[in-house]
């Protein structure tokens, strides 16, 4: 993997952005599969596998996974703050460009991301409708939303019509929590083999390029291996080499976990 320098930037301006990324993160959204998960100080990763039976037993080969569930905690540092508006896109691959180290001694990483295909945006329903409805900030306040659930006093931008399509699994996603009062934070997420998600507080650069903080999983960018890539051929010589050990157990584990 190629690491070029950030062209034009002095050290001290990269303590400064890393030093900003990392207070922005204590304000940024956490996102987990099924729980919600608050983000407090600079984010790390955070990986959940709580992803039920539904997700991790065997008896079902051959049929298709339930989606990943993303819930995302929103916080807001300012007195009578409100979402105002929740951006989600789509990439379909990454590439760690370079690494700088903060003043606290974390990693910060510079990935570029392929792709970027807005897949669900919804914002607060402030026409007159909703004001004379008097609900108030508070009505948008809003500090959990599930992934492609509509929340009351909000409409759908995208798509025109019907729930956004499901998480993909070996897919990354880009959130953007827009607020009321002017700030916007972002989380970098891939989505695992099983279906878990890795999290990062991030921060925009050029094009589809993002400062991701801290201390990124070295397989990040790597392609995540599904179980449905694994050929019955390829289980079959697994078990086979596995065999040689008499007494040594049947492996029950499916093969296609994360890389």
């Amino acid at each position: 993997m190629k690491n070029h320098p950030i062209r034009g930037v002095s050290a001290g301006a990269r303590r400064r952005l890393t030093a900003r990324l990392e207070s922005a993160a204590s304000f940024a959204i956490a996102i987990a599969l099924a729980v919600a998960i608050a983000a407090s100080g600079c984010s790390s990763k955070k990986s959940v596998d709580d992803l039920g039976a539904a997700d991790s037993t065997g008896d079902s080969i051959g049929e298709p996974l339930p989606p990943p569930v993303a819930n995302i905690a929103i916080s807001y540092s300012h007195p009578n703050d409100s979402l105002d508006r929740v951006v989600v896109s789509k990439f379909f691959g990454a590439e760690i460009i370079s690494n700088m180290q903060s003043r606290s001694g974390r990693t910060a990483s510079v990935i570029r991301f392929d792709g970027g295909v807005p897949i669900w945006e919804i914002k607060a329903d402030r026409s007159l409708a909703g004001r004379i409805a008097d609900i108030g900030s508070a009505g948008w306040a809003i500090k959990q939303l599930e992934y492609g659930k509509l929340p009351a006093h909000f409409s759908q931008v995208i798509p025109d019509e019907g729930p956004p399509e499901p998480l993909d699994r070996g897919s990354f996603y880009v959130f953007q929590i827009e607020r009321a009062s002017g700030t916007t934070s972002y989380e970098a997420v891939k989505v695992l083999a099983d279906g878990s998600l890795e999290a990062y507080a991030a921060q925009p650069r050029a094009g589809s390029s993002y400062l991701l903080c801290c201390g990124l999983a070295t397989d990040f960018s790597e392609p995540v291996i599904l179980p449905e890539e694994i050929s019955p051929e390829d289980q079959e010589s697994t078990e086979s080499a596995g065999g040689g050990d008499q007494g040594g157990g049947s492996s029950s584990d499916s093969g296609g976990g994360p890389q």
